[in-house]
């Protein structure tokens, strides 16, 4: 008769072979700041703007995603020190007045301290939409600098302004933005959104009839769009060819059977597989907003994009602000991956803040671009390990930077954790990134599992080439497991490890994730004094110093009702 703790290996090995973690997946989130959806927080008090995007960041990183589409541009106005169009109002209160701080700068500097890639994302051709009038009065907004770029439009109602993509001096003015973004900031990519026209009804038939040139309005005005991602991707590429050059068009390019509705060719004038085939773009992120079994459905319109990619990157834009669709997300994962798409993007943070995904348990790497860079870094020399602290150990690991041997340069360092010093660099080994400016880091094991833990380095570049060989391997044994055999059964019973400095460590083993209470006891009162949560395998928990009053220790577990008693 199979026991418990078989089978939940055998269903944890089974899993992993069936939906195993990728090492090279990009994990984005569009970080959205127009009407301040996602950031900055209703507050013009800027340690708190900071404190909120901390957060965010912290999140994203917790949830093991790697790429963030950080909202700068929209309405006309941005979120970075720009001689072209006014500063956000939602950081003062004032529309162009700037805050002490920079939001880019600080994003950006924050994103990379975290290994997360951020890509600046401009909504192009939109240039104003909703009730904030405030904006348009204001005397840098281009429908007041650039009158003549602008056009006025009225959908259902709804009225929203729009650059003339059809006006040669659009794309000149957008290309400016861009040139100004990546000039200025270290951005890891530019995003374009809203690239596009508003619809099939739009006021331009007196360009139409100057710049026409016999074409029909569909041909000309697609050229139109083409030509202004054209534009901002070869400044871009002149400025820093690393910079990854990206965009998030409709989702659906043409109609197809199980997949009909608003097209981005025929609609909006988005011809973004004509982008992708002249290396305009390094991605697309389609955005594919539906669920599996309604129209357009998710997989048939996942592999159309995937089997029209022209060797591009396409990550899979997913509508979680549906519910629909959000409760399909890890299906949706496991698909992109069955198909071989280059990751995940998930519009919008809010919507995804408290979503714990089960199929990102490892962290990632972006997903690879080997046609602009394939030259890999050296690796970095000489780690090494120090013991800190040994009740909930706490390491710190030092090393050497690695000798250059490109350019460029070194972006961060990955490190891996293994449980064997045979052990190779693997997706269930990979642990954590550090930004390149460090050559220390401090690690604290809160729970571990394992006697002996080895841990080594590779160098990675801003492009997310990673060095052929590691560093050398370090070894750091658990001193409270050192007593326990690990081929022996584990014991029933929770341990106390006590130490000669009076601390007291609970040792407890688990055949599932699991709440625990532990509670003094003595003659008078019972009180808890530790509140956690454990994993399936070997655990160590701190306990509080001031256990002298109580006589024993009560474990409750509180998904299977047991409680354990261990005497003090």
């Amino acid at each position: 008769m199979l026991n418990l703790k078989t089978v939940f290996l055998f269903l944890f090995v089974l899993l992993n072979f069936l939906f195993p973690q990728a090492k090279r997946e990009t994990r984005a989130v569009w970080l959205t700041t127009n009407f301040r959806l996602d950031w900055p927080p209703p507050t013009f008090n800027e340690d708190e703007q900071k404190s909120s995007l901390i957060q965010i960041l912290d999140n994203i990183k917790k949830k093991k995603l790697n790429t963030v589409y950080f909202q700068v541009r929209s309405n006309g106005t941005v979120m970075f020190n720009s001689q072209i169009e006014p500063f956000s109002p939602y950081f003062t209160g004032e529309v162009d007045k700037k805050p002490s701080y920079d939001p880019l700068a600080f994003a950006i500097k924050e994103a990379h301290k975290r290994g997360l890639e951020l890509h600046a994302w401009i909504n192009v051709v939109r240039c104003f939409s909703g009730t904030e009038e405030s904006i348009l009065r204001n005397e840098k907004h281009i429908i007041n600098t650039n009158p003549e770029l602008v056009k006025r439009v009225n959908l259902n109602g709804s009225i929203s302004y729009w650059l003339d993509a059809g006006n040669p001096e659009t794309k000149t003015y957008l290309g400016d933005i861009a040139e100004e973004i990546v000039k200025n900031y270290k951005v890891d990519g530019i995003h374009l959104d809203f690239i596009r026209y508003p619809g099939k009804k739009f006021d331009d038939s007196d360009l139409f009839a100057k710049y026409g040139s016999g074409q029909s309005l569909d041909d000309w005005r697609r050229g139109n769009i083409s030509a202004i991602v054209e534009e901002i991707s070869k400044i871009v590429k002149a400025v820093n060819p690393t910079i990854k050059v990206g965009a998030a068009p409709i989702g659906i390019y043409k109609n197809q059977k199980n997949a009909f509705g608003f097209e981005g060719y025929n609609d909006v004038y988005q011809d973004t597989r004509h982008w992708l085939e002249n290396e305009w773009l390094d991605y697309a992120v389609p955005q594919i907003y539906w669920p599996f079994d309604d129209n357009p459905k998710f997989d048939v319109l996942a592999d159309d994009w995937n089997e029209n990619s022209f060797g591009k990157n396409i990550v899979l834009g997913i509508g979680a602000y549906k519910p629909e669709v959000k409760i399909e997300i890890e299906k949706m994962i496991e698909y992109s991956r069955e198909i071989g798409a280059s990751g995940i993007s998930f519009f919008r943070y809010s919507n995804i803040d408290d979503y714990y995904f089960s199929s990102f348990e490892e962290r990632a790497l972006p997903s690879a671009m080997a046609w602009i860079d394939t030259i890999k870094p050296n690796s970095p020399l000489n780690l090494n390990i120090e013991v800190i602290e040994s009740e909930v150990p706490k390491l710190k690991l030092s090393w050497e930077k690695p000798t250059s041997n490109q350019q460029n340069g070194v972006g961060y360092y990955a490190l891996y954790r293994f449980l064997n010093k045979d052990e190779s660099p693997s997706t269930d080994s990979f642990f954590e990134i550090i930004e390149a400016d460090k050559t220390s880091v401090i690690l604290v094991l809160e729970k571990p599992q394992h006697m002996k833990y080895y841990f080594a380095l590779t160098a990675v570049d801003r492009l997310w080439n990673e060095s052929d060989e590691t560093s050398n391997y370090v070894e750091y044994k658990v001193p409270q497991l050192k007593y326990i055999d690990k081929d022996i059964y584990p014991p029933t019973n929770p341990i106390l490890l006590k130490e000669k400095t009076g601390k007291v460590s609970l040792l407890i083993f688990s055949n599932i994730a699991e709440e625990i209470e532990v509670i003094g006891i003595n003659s008078s009162e019972e009180k808890i004094v530790k509140k956690d949560s454990v994993s399936f395998g070997k655990n160590i928990l701190s306990l509080p110093e001031n256990l002298g009053e109580f006589e024993q220790l009560k474990i409750n577990r509180l998904a299977s009702g047991k409680e354990e008693i261990s005497k003090l």
